[in-house]
């Protein structure tokens, strides 16, 4: 069976990619910030992993042994920040960027070779349509925008960098979901926003790679 590794399983999309590849009979690595949140779910394995502590990566990636990973799934992230310029709270946009951004790609230079050593290798950096500089036309959410285009970018390295490895890169926009960093208003649960992010994936080219899709598997402008 083909193994993924998702961080930020602790609620709303990680939780329900863990839950749907684990239905689908996958070999899931669920990890979350809080370990107490763990699914009830024994199929799955769960660890420990706050992505700005380095530390637990190299714990993580002992645990899972070298074991070849099809797919990657960078969801951990810190959503909105809604403040104005003149009230900005930089220790929480430090925090963000370290968690949205860097987070990220220590993930993938850690387990970057069992992606290689997999039948799919394939890795999903899930952003949003709010890191797309010629989408914005309302401003603000100045650091949110940052961690999510600076997200981008190092994706679109990867891929490059990637490609010879026949890895394929995705950064994917969820869509507006009803989690808690959305809103109960928004259109899509999380179910279904992670079964139409699972049929983007499962369909990638390697010929596709560096792409940033929103749910409807359409391209979004960077």
């Amino acid at each position: 069976m083909p193994t993924v590794l998702i961080t930020g399983c602790d609620s709303g999309i990680g939780r329900e990619f863990a839950a749907q590849y684990a239905q689908a009979g996958w070999t899931v690595w669920a990890t979350y910030l809080d370990l107490r949140r763990a699914i009830e779910d024994d199929r799955m394995h769960h660890a420990a992993l706050d992505v700005t502590d380095f530390p637990q990566f190299d714990a993580l990636r002992r645990e899972t042994q070298g074991a070849p990973i099809d797919l990657l799934i960078s969801n951990a992230g810190i959503g909105l920040d809604a403040g104005q310029l003149g009230a900005l709270d930089y220790a929480y946009l430090g925090r963000m960027w370290s968690v949205n951004l860097v987070g990220a790609l220590k993930l993938v230079d850690t387990f970057v070779d069992q992606v290689a050593a997999s039948q799919q290798r394939r890795i999903v950096l899930i952003s949003s349509r709010m890191g797309s500089t010629g989408s914005n036309l309302s401003g603000g959410h100045y650091g949110y925008r940052a961690s999510k285009a600076g997200l981008n970018a190092i994706g679109r390295s990867l891929a490059l960098d990637l490609f010879r490895q026949g890895i394929t890169v995705a950064m994917l926009h969820p869509g507006w979901v009803s989690t808690a960093g959305g809103s109960t208003q928004a259109p899509l649960s999380a179910a279904q926003s992670v079964a139409s992010m699972r049929t983007l994936v499962a369909r990638l080219g390697n010929h596709e790679t560096g792409v940033f899709l929103g749910p409807d598997g359409q391209p979004l402008p960077w």
